[in-house]
């Protein structure tokens, strides 16, 4: 058993796979990367712009009657009446579990991040 529970624990360390993530990683998983970023460059779901706000297809009930509020970067689908944060869009669309959902997100906010310290790091030389 022993010998079972560390192959997991190196599985997991390889694949770069967490089993928790501080509050501060949570918090800034759902508030750094804008809702509507998630639904529609990274998940690609189809959305539209109608009567000036932003919708999209809701990966629970397929319907369009749905919004996105910036201020609070959410979603909701008034059809089913579910919220989503980036987290639980993830997790929808790629039918996909918390950690991976996560992780993915995490990796994004990474990226992101790394490329606004090399175009400071231009700017900084010009």
């Amino acid at each position: 058993m022993k010998l079972f529970l560390a192959t997991v624990k190196v599985f997991k360390e390889v694949c770069g796979m967490k089993k928790r993530f501080s509050a501060e990683e949570l918090r800034e998983l759902r508030n750094l990367i804008p809702i509507n970023t998630v639904i529609k460059e990274l998940l690609s779901v189809s959305s539209k712009i109608s009567d000036g706000h932003f919708r999209f297809l809701c990966p629970l009930c397929n319907e369009f009657q749905t919004s996105t509020n910036p201020s609070t970067n959410l979603a909701r689908c008034y059809h089913c009446e579910k919220n989503f944060n980036p987290i639980d869009m993830v997790m929808a669309v790629k039918a996909s579990q918390f950690i991976d959902s996560a992780t993915c997100l995490q990796e994004v906010l990474g990226r992101s991040r790394k490329i606004k310290k090399m175009l400071a790091d231009i700017d900084q030389r010009a």
